[in-house]
Parts: structure tokens; C-alpha cells; sequence
């Protein structure tokens, strides 16, 4: 039952090394986590990060939980014992196998918090109860928000709140998180915590074992109940968990009694508590839950079922995407860069810097160069990101917030559940593809929620070579404007294609299982133009400030080369490849540079050099499909090194690398056979 994890024969020096890797462990978590400490919990998308952000305002810290790649948000509290309020990530359940499920057990098994804040939906009650449940074997002080109060009351729900408090025997404060709305009675209970008040009615067989396994570890650093249960039901690395706190014969005894019983059992230990906890959250809703009937839900429900439905689900979702790209490549990459770029920075602020810098003496000419010059940091580094960039990434992350804030994403992952199977991943794996079009870095992290380590590999291939980041996308949708809609219709068909035929070929390459598709899926809402707005304002200031300096650094060293002539020495030496392979002009060197610095950086410089006339309409597309499979940026790379390994990683760099000439090469020879022009 312990796997591999564990084997009879391991030996008092091994169990040694894991005990100095729990000490390490340990030194390295303290300042992040300890007694003064809110751990936030909650299903998928029932508003934690909203209620997070309010809580503790801007000054947030992002840091990886140590031997995992799960990423947790801190922020501090002002008032109250409880100094510091930790963010986790959204779950399904307690008892899942991810990667982000086992963090939470962790913190609270090794009690590393010293309390929990639940975060529960209110139209999904007893899906929220039945984590309750599950979080009372931890007997660790809780405080509940009952989030999303409003939607509950257009769909005919009300919660009597008062008396859900007294059943569970904890504060319970009605919230709604993108308003702010409780969030001032929220910050007084979350003063006074208290333990869960609900008796756990487990069958016989398991809890008797629980129990005994739980009075062994009484005396431990542990949640004792909770490690028991753990144990018994074989979670991911509770084995290594027990390790690290209890003597090598008392872990080998533990081990042995549970895999004796676990033969006897007829029904698995995790169906039997997934079981007992849903029925108790359903005595509890009967008692809290009052519903009249709502034709507002009726018809959402209906929509609801038409986005999911194949006939009607696949036409929805086309006039989505036509939508998005409308708003997107017309209103952000048209009208908003025409007037930035075109007007307010090219024909207003550059020309009036330019005579200032004019001013400046010819003895100082390589400073003229500098500022305003071919590579300078005003016309290069930072017109840009903020006249080409800036605008398209702002109209694309309104729009990706609207999508994700109505629900609509995960109905989309269903839909397109069997497509995704060809390509060996689920409707899951829509997930991080899509994320992919916001940032390829953050995709590639969240990857670790899919099942298999097959799944995980295909995503991350399909993310590195064929994903445009939302400000690659956006400098793409400039380029693409002025080449026409065939040429746009082109370029996205052949990296669409790229997804099928490289995930294809890597499903049937690849080793490892099929796994089964659950999916959270949230109701259907309008989106709150407040929220949707804060959002695209949060991930635009991240943005810029990440990228500008970017933009910068990559822009001085094009004007160093360029004044050492280094940069015909780049361009000489690559023209065999460039010039005669891919058919591009030798400035095209450039581009390449500026790519690996940042994606979109080196699709801005394309987008002045065509300016320039330096590029025909193959010559582009060319660029943009090479630029887009070749060159991952440098965070991308160093992420897919840490999630993958470096073998693996390695391994996928070199063939997109590989891949990406290729295709370039033939989509070259081919239109050009067929005279194809823009």
C-alpha cells in the first residue's frame, strides 16, 4: 500500500536522510507559516483570492511551497493574534491526488497554521460542507465565509445563517467578495476562530483503524485523526509525511497493520469518507437551506446546458472566439495602437523628444544614438511595450476576465473533452492551453493540476511551441492588421495544426494511462465590470512591471552590438539559416535576439522593421510563426526546467527548436510555389 515510498528493507541511514530533509524543510517554511497564521481553503472558483486581496490589500508575496511547484500568496493582517493570512490554491477535495491538494494536508497535518479560513459557495452548499467535513479531523480553529450570497439569492437560496454557525459551532459571515461586501465582520470573527463541532460517523472498520493508528501518534507533531485517515487511505506522500516525524519501527508497524486490514475491506477507505462526508452535508443543508423557485436560474441553468451541449455548445463557442478577436485585433490592435503608437507617441512625444535630443553635441553622438536611434531605449524600449503592447494586452486581459468571471472556461473544457483526448490530455487540459494566451509561464506552472505525468509533458510541449502569450498575441494581431484576415486566418490555422499534429504524435509516442475527467464547474453569472476591470488593471501593472525592464535590457544590448558590429557579425553568421533556409531578410537576426529577451519584444521590432519595408507579407508570417514555436522566453524556460526536469526539458526545447526551423522552411517553399502574396 506504501508503494515504493517505504520497502521493508529500507535501512536506519536512509531514514536518517529524510529526517535531516524534514529539518530543512522545516527551517525554510518557518518564516513563512506558524501559529500566527490563516490558511485560506476552498473549492475552485468560489472567490478565495478576491477575499485574499481584500484582506490584506497590495503588499502580496508569492513563494513556492518547498519539494513541490505549488505556488501560495501571503499577505499580513493589521489586527487581531493572527499576523499573516495564506492564499492556497483552489481544490475539489481534500482527498485528491494533485499536487496542490497535498500542500493543504501537509500545512495542516504537520500544523504549520494556526487556523483555516473556508471559503464556500453559496449556491454550492453541500459540496462546501462536505470539505467542512473533511477539515474537522485537523481540529483546527475555523471561521466560514459564505461567499457569492448574492447569486444564491437570485436563484431562490437562503442560508440561515445563524443556525449553520450553531450546527458547526464556528463564525459564519455572509460575504460577497467582489463587492467587498462582509468583509468587515469577516476581519472581527477571523479574531475568534473556534474548532469544528461535527461528530465524524465513519463506518466501524475505519474508524476503529483510524483510532488506533491515532492514539500511536498521539505525542507527535501531527494532527493525529487527520494523518490516520490519511494513512488508511493511502493519500499522496502521507508515507513521507510520517517519516519525517515518527521512528523508523513505529512508521514500518503502522504500515503493516494497515495493509493486513486493507485486504478485508469492501469498500475502499476514500469512497467510504467521500461517502459519509456528503451525507452529512446534506443533513446539514436540509436544516439551513431554503429554496424557492427563481426564473432567473431557470434560464441561466438553460444556458448553462446549451454551452455544453455539442450542437449548440460548438457554435457558442465560435462566436465567443470571433467576439474576442474583434474586440481584441479590432478595438486593441487598430484603433488603440493607431492612436498611441501612431499618434500620441510617433507623432507627438518622439518628435518633441527628438529635438531636445538634437540639442545634444555631435561629439556626443553615440548618446543621440542611444536615446532616439535604431535601437534607442525611448523609440525602441519603451515606445514598444507602451504603444504596441500595452494597448492589445489590455483589451485581451478585459476579455479573458470576463470569460473566466462567467463561468464559461470550464464549460468550454467540456465540451471539448473528446477532442482532447486525440491529443492525450482531457477537457482538464483545456485549462492551462487556454491560460497559455495569457502567459506561457503561468500555464506551464499550472500543468501540475492535470493527472499524469504523460498529460503534464504533452501540455507543456503543446504550451512551449505552439502558445502566443497574450502580449506576443497582442503585437501579432499589429502585424497581422495590416497584412489582412487571410493572412491572420493563415498563420493561427497553421499553429492550430501544429497542436494537432504534435499532440497526436506525442499521445501515440509517449507512455502512460487515460485518466478520468472531473471538472468543477461553477454556475454561469454575468460578470461584474468592477471586478473584471481590477483584474485587467492587476495584470497589466505585473506587466509593465516585469516587461519594460525586459524591453530595455534587450534594447541596450542591440545597440551595443550594433555599436561594436557585433550585430552584422550576428547577422552574417546566421544568414545560412535566416536568409536561405527561412527566406528572411539578415535584420531578421535581430528579431531573434530580442525574442529570447521577450517574446513579444522581438514581434514589436518586426512590427517597425515592416514599417520600415524590410519585410513582405510571407517574409512576416514566416517570422511570426518561427518567432512564436521557436524562441520560448527566458521565464518559460527556466520554469519548464524546474517542472520538468532537465532532461525533459532539454528534450522539449531542442525539438521545438528543431521543429519551428522546419515549418518554417516549408511554409516558406510553399507559398512561395503557390504565389501566394499580402
Amino acid at each position: 500500500m506504501r508503494g515504493d515510498l517505504l520497502g521493508a528493507g529500507e535501512n536506519e541511514k536512509r531514514y536518517r536522510r529524510r529526517r535531516r530533509r524534514r529539518q530543512r524543510l522545516a527551517r525554510s517554511v518557518r518564516h513563512n507559516f506558524g501559529r500566527d497564521t490563516i490558511l485560506i481553503v476552498g473549492h475552485l472558483k468560489v472567490g478565495k483570492s478576491t477575499l485574499f486581496s481584500w484582506l490584506v490589500g497590495k503588499k502580496q508575496v508569492q513563494f513556492t511551497y518547498p519539494s513541490t511547484g505549488v505556488e501560495l500568496s501571503q499577505g499580513f493582517l493589521s489586527t487581531g493574534k493572527y499576523r499573516k493570512l495564506v492564499d492556497a490554491p483552489g481544490i475539489i477535495s481534500l482527498n485528491d491526488r494533485s499536487e496542490d491538494a497535498f500542500v493543504i494536508r501537509d500545512l495542516l497535518t504537520r500544523k504549520r497554521v494556526g487556523a483555516v479560513l473556508l471559503v464556500l459557495d453559496a449556491k454550492n452548499l453541500k459540496r462546501g460542507l462536505a470539505l467542512a467535513v473533511h477539515l474537522a479531523e485537523f481540529e483546527l480553529p475555523l471561521v466560514v465565509a459564505l461567499n457569492m450570497v448574492d447569486e444564491s439569492a437570485q436563484r431562490g437560496l437562503e442560508v440561515d445563517v445563524k443556525r449553520l454557525s450553531n450546527l458547526l459551532g464556528v463564525p459564519v459571515v455572509e460575504t460577497v467578495a467582489v463587492e467587498g461586501r462582509g468583509l468587515s465582520q469577516l476581519k472581527r470573527k477571523m479574531a475568534t476562530p473556534r474548532p469544528l463541532r461535527i461528530n465524524l460517523e465513519y463506518p466501524d472498520y475505519l474508524s476503529g483503524l483510524a483510532s488506533h493508528v491515532a492514539s500511536v501518534l498521539e505525542g507527535y507533531p501531527l494532527s493525529a485523526r487527520a494523518m490516520a485517515y490519511q494513512l488508511v487511505t493511502g493519500l499522496k506522500r502521507a508515507y513521507e509525511v510520517l517519516d519525517d516525524h515518527v521512528d523508523l519501527d513505529v512508521a514500518e508497524k503502522l504500515s503493516e497493520e494497515i495493509r493486513q486490514q486493507n485486504d478485508s475491506w469492501k469498500t475502499q477507505p476514500d469512497i467510504a469518507i467521500t461517502k459519509v462526508a456528503n451525507r452529512q452535508a446534506q443533513n446539514i443543508v436540509k436544516k439551513v437551506l431554503k429554496t424557492q423557485g427563481d426564473i432567473r436560474t431557470r434560464f441561466a441553468d438553460r444556458i448553462g446546458i446549451w454551452t455544453r451541449r455539442p450542437s449548440t455548445g460548438i457554435p457558442i463557442a465560435i462566436v465567443t472566439l470571433v467576439a474576442v478577436y474583434v474586440f481584441v485585433g479590432w478595438l486593441g490592435a487598430t484603433v488603440l495602437v493607431d492612436l498611441l503608437e501612431g499618434k500620441l507617441l510617433g507623432q507627438v512625444f518622439i518628435p518633441w523628444l527628438q529635438g531636445w535630443v538634437d540639442l545634444i553635441p555631435e561629439s556626443h553622438l553615440w548618446f543621440r544614438e542611444l536615446i532616439t536611434g535604431d535601437f534607442g531605449l525611448v523609440t525602441v524600449g519603451i515606445a514598444l511595450p507602451l504603444g504596441i503592447v500595452l494597448p492589445v494586452l489590455a483589451t485581451f486581459f478585459f476579455a479573458f476576465a470576463v470569460l473566466e468571471d462567467s463561468g464559461y472556461l470550464p464549460r468550454m473544457s467540456l465540451l471539448l473533452d473528446r477532442a482532447m483526448r486525440r491529443i492525450g490530455l482531457n477537457g482538464k487540459g483545456l485549462v492551462p492551453l487556454v491560460m497559455g494566451l495569457s502567459c506561457v509561464t503561468m500555464a506551464v506552472l499550472t500543468t501540475r493540476m492535470l493527472d499524469t505525468k504523460k498529460q503534464r509533458i504533452i501540455a507543456t510541449l503543446l504550451l512551449v511551441l505552439t502558445a502566443p502569450c497574450a502580449p506576443l498575441l497582442g503585437v501579432m494581431m499589429v502585424v497581422l492588421a495590416d497584412l489582412g484576415l487571410g493572412a491572420t486566418i493563415l498563420v493561427f490555422g497553421i499553429i492550430f495544426l501544429q497542436v494537432i499534429i504534435v499532440g497526436m504524435a506525442a499521445n501515440w509516442l509517449l507512455p502512460g494511462r487515460k485518466q478520468d475527467f472531473m471538472l468543477e464547474l461553477p454556475p454561469l453569472r454575468l460578470p461584474k465590470l468592477k471586478n473584471s476591470l481590477s483584474k485587467t488593471a492587476h495584470r497589466l501593472y505585473w506587466f509593465l512591471k516585469e516587461a519594460i525592464p525586459y524591453f530595455i535590457i534587450g534594447t541596450l544590448v542591440l545597440y551595443i552590438f550594433q555599436q561594436v558590429g557585433f550585430l552584422d557579425v550576428i547577422r552574417d553568421a546566421s544568414r545560412p539559416v535566416l536568409v536561405k533556409f527561412l527566406g528572411l531578410p539578415k535584420e531578421s537576426a535581430d528579431l531573434f535576439l530580442m525574442t529570447f529577451v521577450r517574446r513579444e519584444a522581438g514581434a514589436a521590432l518586426l512590427a517597425q522593421q515592416m514599417q520600415s519595408g524590410l519585410y513582405d507579407g510571407v517574409q512576416a508570417m514566416v517570422a511570426l510563426v518561427v518567432m512564436t514555436m521557436m524562441m520560448p522566453c527566458v521565464n518559460t524556460l527556466l520554469v519548464m526546467f524546474k517542472e520538468r526536469g532537465i532532461a525533459v526539458g532539454s528534450a522539449l526545447l531542442v525539438f521545438v527548436m528543431i521543429y519551428a526551423l522546419l515549418l518554417g522552411a516549408l511554409m516558406n517553399l510553399v507559398l512561395r510555389a503557390i504565389g501566394v502574396e499580402f
